[in-house]
């Protein structure tokens, strides 16, 4: 694992050291380059993640959070789930603490991938709270942790990796169990070959000092959005703002 991946807009930052290793640069770029998303199933899911970490002073770190997933052919839909508790925190930040910066907090805000007539991935961010949809350059993509791939944040592990690595076991009603050990750490994926999707990722150091794991729970399509909608039909009175209007 030579170089690391990041998988999609959510796991992006979430995993040190990626699952390209088997596949290697060629394999990778092939698969970027080859990417429509026009044969995927449409897919409603709930991903969960959590990560695990013994710092250096023998503290445990213990991080976990939850997105949305709603994927339509070329365009995905990502959002974090706030817990009631965490809403309740942003409800108290003052007019006064935001006064003459624009804030844009590209965690929180939806984030809408879409590929262009190229194929190339178009990145907005939707402020749900402030009404405005923020188009993303490639050039900052890297600013709000994206890695530019739109298979890897469709599938959540892009397939060309996954199945560069070796099959474990047999295939059972939910999926194969993929896996591989390079270079200090192990990765196991449960890839689900009529979604078309990672439903469980498991990432851990060989020392045990970093244990990070990724759960997918399908959900029925359509339930995923606003109502019966996609999310991105629902964005009526949304003003389009540009990345580098947020910038200091």
């Amino acid at each position: 694992m030579a170089t690391a991946v990041r998988w999609t807009l959510g796991v992006a930052g979430l995993f040190a050291v990626g699952l390209a290793s088997a596949a290697g640069p060629a394999v990778v770029a092939a698969a970027a380059s080859a990417v429509t998303g026009k044969a995927w199933a449409d897919v409603d899911a709930l991903v969960s993640y959590e990560t695990r970490q013994v710092l250096a002073s023998g503290v445990t770190r213990i991080e976990t959070w939850q997105e949305r997933l709603v994927r339509r052919g070329d365009q995905v839909w990502t959002e974090r789930v706030l817990p009631p508790s965490a809403e309740h925190l942003h409800a108290h930040e003052t007019a006064a603490e935001h006064h003459g910066h624009k804030h844009l907090n590209a965690d929180t805000s939806a984030r809408w991938l879409r590929l262009d007539a190229k194929g190339l991935p178009e990145l907005k961010l939707v402020d749900r709270e402030n009404k405005v949809i923020v188009a993303v350059p490639a050039a900052e993509f890297g600013s709000v942790s994206f890695d530019g791939r739109y298979d890897a944040a469709a599938t959540v592990v892009p397939p060309a990796v996954v199945k560069a690595m070796k099959p474990q076991g047999r295939p059972d009603a939910q999926g194969q169990w993929y896996g591989e050990r390079n270079q200090g750490w192990s990765h196991r994926v449960l890839w689900s070959e009529a979604s078309q999707l990672a439903l469980r990722v498991e990432s851990q150091r060989d020392d045990g000092t970093v244990v990070r794991k990724v759960s997918v729970r399908l959900l029925p399509v359509g339930t995923g959005g606003t109502g019966s909608t996609v999310p991105w039909l629902a964005l009526s009175g949304y003003a389009p703002r540009h990345y580098d209007e947020f910038m200091d």
